[in-house]
């Protein structure tokens, strides 16, 4: 599944044959337009917008999980989008199981039937399909997969891939997708297990000493290390901003004048939603929901500018 060549480490001091390789790759590609997403908990008129990327996030034990998956690739072919499936492996909590039998139990196979059953709905698509599995392992403690021990995840990641690829599905693409911490490429599975990159990038006032917004390309510039170091196309799997219309709407303009800059960036997803209410933060609940006509806005922006670049789907 993994096609593309893992590029070498970019150090400091050297431009290596890796950064040569990947501006070469960007010099030679031809225009391509970064893909957009809309994730939202409960689906709005929005999503009859030209959207490029659908998006799910389904826990593995959902009991509706293969009527939920199914309708899902329906309407993204439907639709002509890039499905995106952030696949969350949570321990069996309705069989009793809690965040210490997660490891044991996909070790010894307790969750392999549903592991199946997804890869064959998946595998059934008739199109590539993003496979987002256990992401932002690298913030321990806000996930049950994420572990302080990264080989722990290490682990996990490889009994699941090496079930899915038992079924050999040709149109599935992984993306490795950490929050992007400073340490997040201790998480790195290995080269043959990853094709796209993805990471997260948030803002609110309430997260800076000044309070004032850090800016989409700020943090995008912070985690591009991880890009430079395993050459992967990457994805913005997750963006949000809270705050005042005027302060989301300003951050989102930044964000997508700021792209072109960036032509390893194949796509991005903006989180329409509420700070899930189980996953508290530090400085109080936080509402990703695009306010006023800021969403208007942002669909009016659609399609995304061509500029040469890496594309979601690198082949």
């Amino acid at each position: 599944m993994r096609a593309l060549q893992p590029l070498a480490l970019v150090t400091a001091s050297a431009v290596t044959t890796a950064m040569l390789v990947f501006l070469n790759h960007i010099a030679s590609n031809p225009p391509a337009q970064p893909l957009l997403g809309l994730y939202e908990y409960q689906e709005t008129s929005a999503q009859q917008a030209p959207l490029d990327l659908a998006v799910l996030f389904m826990d593995w034990n959902d009991t509706q999980a293969l009527p939920r998956l199914q309708s899902f690739l329906a309407s993204a072919h439907q639709q002509q989008r890039l499905p995106l499936l952030t696949l969350e492996p949570f321990p069996d909590r309705a069989a009793g199981r809690d965040n210490d039998d997660l490891l044991g139990d996909v070790l010894n196979g307790r969750h392999d039937q549903a592991i199946a059953t997804i890869t064959r709905t998946l595998a059934n698509h008739p199109g590539p399909v993003l496979l987002r599995f256990a992401h932002e392992m690298d913030k321990p403690g806000q996930y049950p997969w994420g572990y302080s021990d990264p080989s722990r995840y290490i682990r996990l990641y490889h009994y699941v891939y090496g079930k899915v690829a038992v079924q050999s599905p040709a149109n599935i693409r992984w993306v490795w997708s950490p929050a992007g911490s400073s340490r997040a490429d201790l998480y790195w599975p290995g080269d043959h297990y990853v094709d796209v990159l993805g990471i997260s990038i948030y803002a609110s006032r309430a997260w800076t000493a000044n309070h004032t917004l850090e800016s989409f390309a700020q943090q995008l510039e912070q985690r591009r290390w991880l890009q430079r170091r395993f050459g992967r196309p990457l994805l913005v799997a997750e963006a949000g901003v809270s705050g005042s219309s005027s302060d989301q709407q300003r951050w989102l303009s930044d964000a997508l004048t700021a792209l072109p800059r960036f032509p390893e960036v194949c796509g991005l997803v903006y989180f329409h939603a509420p700070q899930p209410r189980w996953m508290p933060l530090a400085t109080g609940h936080e509402n990703w929901q695009l306010k006023g006509d800021v969403l208007g806005w942002l669909l009016q922006q659609l399609p995304l500018p061509q500029r040469s670049g890496m594309s979601c789907l690198e082949a």
